[in-house]
């Protein structure tokens, strides 16, 4: 995420490392922060050269709310929690979540009732509304045994 226009022209993992660049970072043990500290790992950079990657946040929307009030230049974090503070969305991946739920509980109302809410088009509208979702395979089961 970066300020509207991104004024410093961050567009990679190695710019967070230039000069002049304030950075905001989520928690120790986040997803988003493994995230980072995979790819600075895999490029080679030391994150002691990142101004601010010790000041962690702990949601994307206060990442998102330290670059729109500029006390940073850019924070990973998703594309809802940019657009809801009028930021700019350079994306560095996309990312698929599974739900595993034991085969005791399939037959459960309430499962069934979820599994029909997260399929519904009430429930992608909403989704849409947030924006940056791909929920074209939401609610396909991957797995069942027989």
């Amino acid at each position: 995420m970066v300020k509207g226009g991104n004024p410093k022209n961050i567009t990679t993992f190695e710019d967070l490392a230039k000069e002049g660049v304030k950075f905001v970072n989520r928690q120790r043990g986040s997803g988003t922060r493994l995230l980072l500290d995979y790819n600075l790992n895999k490029l080679n950079i030391d994150p002691k050269k990142i101004n601010g990657y010790y000041r962690e946040e702990f949601t994307h929307l206060a990442v998102a709310a330290a670059v729109e009030a500029g006390d940073a230049d850019a924070g990973l974090g998703v594309y809802s929690a940019a657009a809801m503070m009028g930021l700019d969305f350079v994306p560095v991946c996309n990312e698929e979540y599974d739900l595993a739920i034991p085969e005791e509980f399939t037959d459960m109302e309430i499962v069934k009732e979820f599994i029909e809410t997260i399929k519904s088009n009430e429930f992608k509208e909403k989704l849409d509304e947030l924006g940056g979702y791909d929920y074209s395979g939401t609610g396909r089961i991957i797995y069942q045994r027989s």
